[in-house]
């Protein structure tokens, strides 16, 4: 194909996704409406609302008739009729959006007038893309007489209504991360997600994506193509390069149906490519398989629990171990499940002790502790060491417990963390002063009891001191990973042995 014959197909590509980026919102909006009226049927308003969604697809099959990918000259395109045939739909979806108006607001009801108002912008965006793109002056740039190639125009299939598919639980719930520089397509996707039960997130740009997925996990990410400064493709091609966020299902969603396109997508690493204006239920399910798909391949990797041990003072230090596990697990999904032991993500019962609700330390693979200016407040008499003798504290007893588990199987292997900078306590109170130091003083006693010999003076056990939570994210990161990699391999050689 010459160049001319390809900057044409392109600039034919582009002006079909700009068109049918409205088209997506007057549909969108319009099963939106539907939606909202299934518990409260209207006939009158849903007559007129079903023609607004019937011009709506006859606009998309327009586009493709008088504007497809098998249109390869300026001479099989006429643009007055094109003009002439869009503009006949959109006057339906204008005259009947103004009379359901009209009609919502004589009945008081505002919720359904907001979304006709978005209606009516999509047609305004409609007539302004059709008047600027679709135009001789802006086609005939390509003019051309001999090419003779063409490509195939994409097949429509029809999809079966909503009252004809079953869902199973599979793929259901998560948090997604919807990426569009459209406002009206992400509102369009954060209410179609939330509806289906997914935990949305949307952001307008690639920068921003990147910047939120430093803070946030996701399970899955809807990317958009068209993007300004950076493109869907561009976003695709990081998060793939990246260790942490490799493992992210992406699917990608945009109108742009240039097949070369999808190819490029799902060789860079997408798991699904959806075009836009996307039928609601085909989404549901491109989303609920990737998801499933997703957690299957975790459900099939080895598992590794993590005890997080502490006291109450270091409430940071536990949500950054929280925040590196989930970096792991995303950096290692095809390798590991890292499955955290944290109290606080328990429904404890008052009815009983914080011990007798959570895993034992014993049980899992990796014990980590972390200490500073506290050991605890002091376990009830029903917890007791075999010599009827109490402990000090929960942190006391995880540990103990974690040790006694190492001894006996070489599980869990421990990290102990134990932060070193200034504590600051306020003179006004005397009782919590001596309280902060009789808790200082338990942290030290511990240490030596447990760390170093009897006389003193050397060190028995190792652990880790950080003054700084930079300290603390970097030593983690680096040791709980070689930890984990380290369980793994050891796991497989004993696979091996087994053989």
């Amino acid at each position: 194909m010459t160049s001319m014959s390809t900057q044409f197909k392109e600039k034919l590509a582009n002006i079909r996704h700009d068109l049918k980026t409205p088209v997506g919102h007057i549909l969108g909006y319009s099963e939106m409406l539907a939606e909202d009226l299934e518990d409260a049927p209207w006939p009158e308003f849903e007559a007129d609302l079903e023609r607004i969604h019937s011009s709506g697809n006859k606009l998309l099959s327009l586009i493709e008739d008088l504007l497809g990918a098998s249109k390869t000259k300026i001479e099989d395109i006429d643009v007055v009729n094109v003009e002439y045939q869009l503009r006949m739909q959109l006057n339906h979806v204008s005259g009947y959006c103004e009379m359901l108006t009209e009609l919502a607001e004589e009945e008081n009801r505002p919720e359904l007038v907001a979304d006709l108002g978005h209606i009516n912008l999509a047609a305004l965006n409609f007539t302004k893309i059709l008047a600027d793109k679709v135009t001789i002056s802006e086609l005939s740039a390509f003019r051309r007489s001999n090419d003779s190639e063409s490509d195939t125009s994409k097949a429509d299939v029809a999809l079966p209504s909503v009252d004809n598919i079953h869902f199973s639980s599979l793929g259901e719930g998560g948090d997604i991360l919807v990426v569009d520089d459209n406002a009206e397509n992400r509102e369009l996707l954060t209410r179609r997600l939330t509806r289906n039960g997914y935990r949305p997130k949307s952001v307008d740009s690639g920068k921003a994506a990147l910047e939120v997925l430093k803070e946030q996990s996701f399970d899955l990410i809807l990317l958009d193509m068209v993007m300004p400064e950076m493109s869907g493709l561009e976003v695709l091609t990081i998060l793939k390069n990246d260790n942490v966020l490799r493992n992210i299902p992406v699917i990608i969603l945009s109108a742009l149906d240039d097949m070369d396109q999808v190819v490029n997508c799902i060789l860079q690493g997408a798991d699904d490519y959806v075009f836009k204006p996307f039928n609601p239920i085909l989404l549901k399910a491109r989303i609920a398989a990737s998801l499933e798909k997703c957690r299957l391949r975790k459900k099939q990797v080895p598992k590794l629990t993590v005890f997080i041990s502490s006291p109450g003072d270091v409430i940071a230090e536990r949500q950054l171990a929280r925040t590196i596990i989930n970096e792991l697990n995303n950096e290692l999904a095809d390798r590991v499940n890292i499955v955290p032991i944290f109290w606080e993500d328990e429904p404890l019962l008052a009815s009983d002790t914080f011990q007798a609700q959570i895993a034992p330390a014993r049980d899992c693979d990796i014990y980590l502790g972390i200490f500073w200016s506290r050991l605890g407040s002091k376990l009830p008499n029903t917890i007791t060491r075999e010599d009827g003798s109490c402990y000090a504290s929960g942190s006391e007893y995880e540990f103990e417990d974690a040790l006694a588990g190492y001894k006996e199987s070489g599980f869990p292997q421990m990290l102990i963390y134990r932060k070193t900078s200034q504590i600051h306590i306020p003179l006004e109170n005397r009782e919590q002063v001596l309280s902060s130091l009789k808790q200082k003083e338990m942290v030290e006693d511990f240490i030596q009891k447990w760390f170093m010999t009897e006389d003193k003076e050397s060190y028995s056990g190792a652990f880790h001191n950080f003054e700084e939570q930079d300290n603390f994210t970097l030593m983690l990161s680096k040791h709980l990973k070689k930890l984990v990699l380290n369980q793994l391999e050891s796991r497989t050689d004993r696979d091996l042995n087994r053989l």
